[in-house]
């Protein structure tokens, strides 16, 4: 399933999206026969749903669904009086809202409530009047996003007095944009080598230096995707780059400064930070780098270098920084 139109950015950086999924399960259903000759002889049954929703803000979602709670079997005490089946399908519209702040990304694991309104269908052969076509209904549930888009989701919802479906599928969000379009790696600065001066002709050979003098200055940058602390193929690059020259000057000590976008409270941003400078941290010391060399900082969202209104400055402020200490 695809649609044409891609996600829609909110003024607070979030992105809307439009999703559809389905799930199955098992519905409960109670009909009253209101009448000692019929009685609910089997009132459980499969079921399955399909949705399609639009993730409105970070707490709320819409969706428009269709369900199938499928048939319960209703007997019968008279001989001369057959029983039958009643099949149930159900179709309307329902909002969620999430219990606690979402990640932008939707990413994780959600609980949410929901509620809503919707249109009973039966069908059967049996002599029944149905008292409202129309009903409110209610729910509750959780779902646990990939960094692909893919949601795993599990909830319940009671469509009326007589019917209920509990229900695990899955959802894909349309136009995903959780990763951003890669950056440019950023070039580690070549180190600057002193040299001796060369000589006036005739030339004259200048003895060897006892030590090479290297100049680290600006070691490097690292990008990230939204709301991770993991490493891309590209960020391993600049810091194998980085160990090869820290391996050539062991005496240097490296402020590794972690930054977030401002997407998220300031207090998660502050959290973000630490886990990506620590990310850099441990990968240099895989490769060799003596920990206590490595001087972890983290700054959160308060030192942007490009405007967070702009996808673009986002990605450029998700970032860890990599300095000699003076």
């Amino acid at each position: 399933m695809t649609l044409a139109s891609g996600p829609v950015e909110a003024a607070d950086g979030f992105h809307r999206h439009w999703y559809g999924g389905f799930g199955i399960g098992i519905s409960r259903l109670e009909p009253d026969p209101d009448t000692t000759i019929y009685f609910n002889e089997e009132t459980r049954s499969s079921g399955g749903k399909l949705l399609l929703g639009y993730d409105w803000s970070k707490r709320f979602s819409v969706e428009a669904y269709y369900a199938d709670l499928g048939e319960v079997r209703i007997g019968s005490t008279e001989p001369a009086v057959p029983g039958g089946d009643i099949g149930y399908k159900d179709h309307g519209l329902s909002a969620l809202y999430y219990l606690f702040k979402q990640h932008d990304s939707h990413r994780g694991l959600a609980f949410f409530l929901r509620a809503g309104a919707g249109k009973m269908e039966n069908e059967t052969e049996l002599p029944y009047r149905r008292l409202n076509d129309t009903h409110l209904l209610l729910g509750a549930g959780f779902q646990y996003g990939f960094v692909n888009g893919v949601a795993l989701r599990s909830d319940l919802v009671l469509y009326d007095a007589d019917s209920r479906l509990v229900t695990i599928g899955l959802l894909n969000r349309f136009g995903w944009q959780g990763a951003e379009e890669p950056l440019r790696r950023e070039e580690p600065s070549s180190p600057v080598v002193s040299s001796p001066a060369p000589s006036v002709p005739p030339p004259a050979p200048s003895p060897a230096p006892a030590e090479e003098k290297v100049k680290l200055g600006e070691l490097g940058t690292v990008y990230f995707a939204t709301d991770s602390a993991e490493l891309d193929k590209r960020a391993r690059v600049v810091l194998d780059e980085v160990a090869s020259e820290l391996l050539r000057v062991p005496g240097a000590i490296v402020e590794v400064e972690g930054h977030t976008d401002s997407r998220g409270t300031e207090a998660y941003n502050q959290v973000l930070s630490e886990r990506r400078a620590r990310a850099v941290i441990d990968y240099l010391t895989v490769k060799g780098i003596e920990k206590r060399r490595l001087v972890a900082k983290a700054h959160g969202e308060r030192r942007p270098v490009a405007s967070n209104d702009t996808a673009r400055g986002r990605q450029l402020n998700r970032r860890v920084e990599l300095h000699e200490r003076k």
